[in-house]
């Protein structure tokens, strides 16, 4: 097991947007309720559909998304933006933080396809008369690039381009900054959009699984909260050599027995990777929960709902401990997890 080095790392805020709805409380809601949410099916071309599970229209425009550095951006910000803001508490900066002393990391896998698909279709028809409005939002790191803008934050912004672990990569990043004292505060973000093309790309590889898109966002501090960033796994890659059992049972061996009270947030709901993560999970002794199941494969987004909800779970009192593990669809495997300040 790997605690974060230095000094302990607290979480300080959530927040979430989901296809359940655009707040943290909704998201668990869902989980909570254990119903799969509705898909939206899409044109694909060549006669060919596929399903989402797309973030509801908010029925007011959100105040997060009235900044005019987002009128033209792409809705992956608008997720990174509305779920970091929450984690923030609405405000603009954590209670005594600088500027340049907040950090922001952000994690994707997709990216801004939206706007990539148009922007390249735009290419090859006519490279003269593609827009150069869309190429902004097509790089990987304008979600972290429009959510320093809206903060004014000047404090180091990394974006982490993987696989579903990227969410967990990053909070190792971000407990690295504030060990090491570069910043005071860290945001820690997943964000994702789901289209017809990467919708596509899924059905090569796990058909039957729902592409999702929303966003997740954490704040930690080196502050004591209710919360503490109990331990991250090392990365466990995936090799030609080993199989997915045999890394889903590497992380595993990095962690405790734990305990019938703790819960453990996973990564099951595509079929090639749930014979593995079964396997090496088939001893655990609480209560569980797949997202996935529920709200689709959210790529980029999908660790951040994972550790979102097992946050949730340690702040209402239902866990004293709540465990995340994400194998990844193409890169590694990981484990972290959360545990109350005041459990016994």
């Amino acid at each position: 097991m790997n605690p974060p080095s230095g000094p302990r790392i607290f979480v300080h805020g959530t927040g979430a947007v989901s296809p359940a709805g655009w707040d943290a409380a909704a998201l668990s809601a869902a989980l909570a309720a254990g119903t799969p949410y509705p898909v939206t099916t899409v044109d694909g071309g060549a006669g060919r559909q596929f399903d989402l599970r797309k973030v509801p229209v908010p029925t007011v425009r959100p105040t997060a998304l009235q900044h005019p550095r987002l009128r033209r951006s792409s809705v992956i910000s608008h997720f990174a933006v509305s779920a970091a803001l929450e984690a923030l508490g609405g405000s603009r900066l954590p209670d005594g933080v600088a500027p340049e002393r907040l950090g922001i990391i952000c994690a994707v896998m997709g990216g801004g396809v939206i706007y990539s698909r148009r922007f390249f279709s735009e290419v090859l028809a006519n490279p003269a008369t593609a827009s150069p409005l869309l190429f902004p939002e097509t790089v990987f790191n304008a979600p972290a690039a429009h959510l320093g803008a809206v903060l004014g934050a000047t404090g180091p912004n990394y974006t982490c381009v993987g696989d579903q672990t990227g969410f967990v990569a990053g909070m190792g990043l971000a407990a690295d900054w504030l060990s090491s004292h570069l910043v005071d505060a860290c945001l820690v973000v997943g964000a994702e959009e789901a289209d017809w093309l990467t919708a596509r790309a899924l059905s090569l590889f796990t058909p039957g699984l729902p592409a999702a898109e929303g966003g997740g966002a954490l704040l930690l501090r080196r502050e004591s909260s209710p919360v503490e960033l109990d331990f991250i796994t090392a990365p466990v890659p995936y090799l030609g050599t080993r199989s997915r059992t045999a890394t889903a049972r590497q992380v595993r061996d990095q962690l405790p027995a734990g305990d019938a009270r703790d819960l453990l947030v996973d990564s099951l709901g595509a079929v090639r990777s749930d014979a593995a993560e079964k396997a090496a999970w088939k001893e655990w002794p609480g209560a569980r929960v797949s997202p996935r199941r529920i709200l689709g494969e959210g790529f980029g987004a999908g660790g951040a709902w994972a550790c979102v909800a097992a946050v949730q779970s340690v702040v209402a009192g239902a866990h004293p401990r709540a465990w995340v593990q994400i194998s990844g669809s193409n890169l590694q495997a990981m484990a972290t997890g959360f545990a109350s300040t005041h459990r016994s």
